[in-house]
């Protein structure tokens, strides 16, 4: 399909989605770089981001947003009550959601009105894309890119209707994640589910001068660098992870992110701790020699395929979630719950420079074939073909 005949088939777009990120706000940045991209085809695009009265993290607020290229993103951020979420029983997390689609609901009336379809992520926000097209007769569509599907068990099994009659298509980020659905039926069985693995901004992940990046860090030209990007937190295996570089004083890493596990190596290895503007990761991880999470549960990683379009060769786990992007050609896949294979992995790319330099090519080139801009064009497609 030429791209300029599905600018004249879908001309606006409704986004619904748990979170959206904002400049001071990155959580789901994600969403926000595959929405621009959407965006900068010539769409439209409405996002409705509803809040919690009681939400104190996540500060969004309705506003204007601009691409890079000068398309118009109109961020919808209407607040609702919402009832507590630990313990969640089914009346409440029932009572909730129903203030939410109201929310939905009087911010499509009001400020969108039409649509030629609603996108939602992930499975918590599809119920209510669903609902919406059964209230609008506006053909919807929705995202799995869950690290762990069976948690939103809640919304797939008391909105099992909204999912089953009103979603027209699903587009997955990994195989793996697409069969899990089928096997749980989720969606209905006539339901057309695709996969479009993650993609990454390529003007802003590609290699950088690995010199000038680790003078900036104060890394020695010498020194095997290990990056990690993600939550310090055990299903991401930031703790397996600092225990196999423990084991090597010589080695040096740079750790981006934050969450409930401390940093625990010496202030020796560590170049640099802590969170950085999305925008400023490139500079932090070409500085290193390659890319480790050894994640024990993803829908597609999005810190991994960034990596890749930095040119890193990875270090990641040996499950489903990662074979539609890595293999043995461009990464070392181990077992992540054994440190000691985390290690031997690391011990191998520091030992070899001529497998790093093999696996950084091949690395990249995946990486590169993985453009945000492709993907908004293929999801674009998808839903032009089921609308």
């Amino acid at each position: 399909m030429k791209e300029d005949t599905y600018q004249d088939m879908m001309k606006k777009l409704c986004i619904i989605s748990a979170y959206y990120p904002s400049e001071h706000d990155p959580h789901y940045a994600f969403v926000g770089t595959l929405i621009s991209a959407i965006a900068d085809k010539g769409i439209e695009c409405h996002v409705v981001s509803p809040v919690s009265v009681f939400e104190r993290k996540h500060k969004a607020v309705s506003r204007v947003e601009t691409t890079e290229n000068g398309a118009k993103i109109y961020v919808h951020c209407p607040k609702y009550f919402s009832l507590p979420s630990k313990n969640r029983i089914r009346l409440t997390f029932w009572l909730s959601a129903l203030f939410k689609r109201r929310a939905i609901k009087r911010t499509f009336d009001s400020e969108i009105k039409d649509c030629d379809a609603i996108y939602s992520h992930f499975v918590g926000s599809g119920i209510h894309a669903g609902w919406l097209s059964e209230q609008t007769g506006i053909p919807a569509f929705t995202a799995i890119g869950e690290s762990n599907i069976k948690n939103s068990k809640l919304s797939y099994t008391l909105f099992r209707n909204d999912l089953h009659k009103h979603i027209r298509g699903v587009i997955s980020v990994s195989s793996e994640l697409a069969k899990e659905a089928r096997q749980i039926g989720i969606f209905s069985e006539q339901t057309p589910i695709e996969v479009f693995p993650n993609s990454i901004n390529t003007d802003l992940f590609k290699p950088l001068d690995r010199e000038r990046c680790r003078s900036k860090l104060g890394i020695n030209a010498d020194d095997f660098v290990v990056s990690f990007v993600g939550a310090f937190i055990k299903r991401k295996g930031f703790d397996y992870l600092q225990e196999a570089i423990a084991r090597h004083p010589e080695w040096k890493c740079i750790l981006i992110g934050a969450g409930e596990l401390a940093v625990s190596l010496p202030t020796e290895q560590v170049a640099f701790s802590g969170r950085i503007p999305h925008d400023q990761i490139p500079e932090y991880i070409c500085a290193s020699d390659v890319f480790a999470l050894p994640t024990q549960a993803e829908g597609c990683c999005n810190a991994i395929v960034e990596a890749m379009g930095c040119g890193l060769p990875i270090v990641s786990s040996d499950r489903g979630f990662n074979y539609d992007i890595l293999s043995n050609e461009n990464a070392i896949l181990v077992n992540p719950d054994s440190v000691d294979e985390i290690e031997q992995a690391l011990k191998t790319y520091a030992a070899d420079p001529k497998l790093r330099a093999t696996h950084a090519k091949n690395s990249l080139q995946t990486g590169r074939s993985l453009s945000i801009g492709e993907r908004a064009k293929s999801i674009i497609n998808f839903m032009e073909s089921n609308l």
